[in-house]
């Protein structure tokens, strides 16, 4: 399978996910499709069909490579889609690039109002999705430019699909396209590292939970010495000591400011400590 599959799968399960990665306001809902312009034998990319009378057609073609006839190419087959099934009803024409440089540049013809067409760079596109709790989470990796950031960013993606809150058969779906997805983008990678990454990354292994579990620990021991401090210091000046649990229910802050308290009343001479 190539690229081309994982975007009809996600749009498959999730049309209205085409929508909202362009930002393309129509009325819906709409339902995908795949056909095929039999004059040529040319299969669209996507072909989003409106519930309503009320909305476009809408043509995708997802490009991955140069192509310098990607407009001409595009505007043949819905010319030909149009004129096969004596179609009047408005088109929106999309061109969704995997990478900004593969766009050749202007295209020769722009379609008069209400038809459109709309292109787009799938990095800039998912820039503008900021939840990961989106079916188009499973295009994310797809936009990293070398696996380097990818066990952090796999948990987070996982995470995103689980706040969906989907029935077990939808939530494997899109788990399954998310694998795919990296076996794209990274082809040294294999499915068990993938996997592995996904499913099995303990909580305490994650880059964030890491960076938590240091701070409580830095945390932790600067308070411990704020109270062992106190207390040395109210020895000192022969008062009552605070009891260590009580001591410990304060925050950082808190300990310092009652240290102060006690080192202002110290002589001047006394060994600080």
């Amino acid at each position: 399978m190539k690229t081309d599959q994982l975007f009809y799968e996600l749009f498959r399960f999730s049309p209205e996910s085409l929508l909202k990665l362009v930002q393309l306001e129509v009325q819906g809902p709409y339902r995908f499709e795949s056909i095929t312009v039999k004059s040529t034998e040319k299969r669209f990319d996507g072909y989003f069909k409106s519930d309503s009378s009320d909305g476009p057609d809408i043509f995708l073609e997802i490009q991955g490579y140069r192509d310098h006839n990607i407009y001409w190419r595009l505007f043949r087959e819905i010319c030909a889609f149009h004129e096969q099934r004596e179609n009047d009803r408005p088109f929106a024409a999309v061109v969704l690039f995997i990478d900004n440089s593969l766009d050749p540049g202007n295209p020769p013809l722009i379609p008069a109002p209400p038809n459109r067409l709309v292109r787009c760079d799938l990095v800039d596109c998912l820039k503008n999705i900021e939840t990961n709790a989106t079916p188009l989470v499973v295009l994310k990796p797809l936009t990293l430019p070398d696996k380097t950031d990818l066990p952090g960013k796999v948990g987070q993606w996982k995470a995103g699909i689980d706040e969906m809150g989907l029935p077990e058969d939808r939530k494997k779906t899109l788990v399954e396209l998310l694998e795919y997805a990296i076996l794209q983008r990274f082809k040294t990678i294999t499915l068990e590292e993938v996997r592995k990454m996904i499913q099995l990354t303990p909580l305490e292994e994650t880059v964030a939970v890491k960076e938590l579990m240091q701070e409580s620990m830095e945390k932790g021991i600067e308070k411990g010495e704020l109270v062992a401090t106190i207390q040395m210091t109210q020895k000192w000046l022969k008062r009552p000591l605070t009891p260590k649990n009580n001591l410990y229910r304060l925050g950082v802050e808190d300990l310092k400011a009652i240290l102060s308290g006690l080192e202002a009343q110290l002589p001047d001479d006394a060994n600080r400590f």
